[in-house]
């Protein structure tokens, strides 16, 4: 392999005090393959206004589409110099990573007759985790940067049915309540492997670990290690979520 980086990976900037460190899941997930691989890479990083003009940039086509029918311009997003291919959508990127560098460390060790399933687990995990964007994209807002923030609240309220981000987060009493849904939720995840195992296929780290563990960081990352929301994951279900995160952390570098 080439000792220069042929991958480049479009990422969302942070105000975190750990900055450069993105705060997107999705896009971790990427970071978490890729390093996970050993494939060199570098970053470039891009604030949400700017990602369509990305797109059109780059020529790249959006995998996703918004509820409209029109296409949803989302990172992450990959560029591959040694192929010329650029692709986006986290699933499709280790689907692409697995096919294109078959000597690293599979992402889909049962390859690709497991796809369906794959996409089975996807859509099982977001129907489990709905509970959770109440604390996590209010926090995100922000740990943005200001070239983003804006765009986000504008974008991502809706999605918590309240005029802003901020108005749409649990406070109180609530905030307890409602962190036991989360809870719930992380519980049912958990029943999703054999017993006395912490990945979910085999004994060794795949896609569904780097995807379930991405949104685990998300938690740590924007609520804080120190906050009584993490304090409280990282003990739930005999404390799998923080050994998921442990057995994660070689692959968190954030290259620049």
């Amino acid at each position: 392999m080439s000792s220069e980086p042929t991958i480049t990976l479009y990422d969302i900037p942070s105000a975190l005090p750990s900055a450069p460190y993105s705060p997107s899941p999705n896009v971790w997930k990427i970071r978490y393959a890729l390093n996970f691989k050993g494939l060199q890479f570098s970053t470039i990083w891009v604030e949400y206004p700017d990602i369509k003009p990305l797109y059109e940039k780059l020529g790249a086509a959006a995998a996703l589409t918004k509820t409209d029918g029109t296409p949803f311009h989302t990172l992450p997003l990959i560029s591959d110099a040694s192929t010329g291919a650029i692709v986006s959508e986290s699933f499709a990127i280790a689907q692409y990573l697995d096919k294109t560098y078959p000597d690293t460390p599979r992402l889909f060790p049962l390859g690709p007759p497991s796809y369906p399933l794959h996409a089975a687990f996807n859509t099982a995990f977001r129907s489990q985790i709905g509970p959770l964007f109440q604390f996590t994209l209010p926090a995100m807002h922000r740990a943005l940067t200001p070239g983003s923030q804006g765009y986000f609240n504008a974008t991502k309220a809706s999605i918590l049915g309240a005029p802003t981000l901020e108005d749409g987060e649990p406070k109180g009493a609530k905030r307890a309540e409602e962190w036991e849904k989360v809870k719930a939720g992380f519980d049912g995840i958990a029943k999703w492997s054999v017993a006395g195992h912490d990945f979910f296929v085999g004994d060794a780290i795949s896609w569904p670990d780097i995807e379930v563990g991405a949104f685990v960081l998300w938690i740590r990352t924007l609520l804080g290690a120190e906050s009584p929301e993490w304090k409280a994951a990282s003990s739930w279900n005999e404390g799998r979520w923080a050994r998921l995160l442990d057995a994660l952390a070689p692959y968190e570098v954030v290259t620049v």
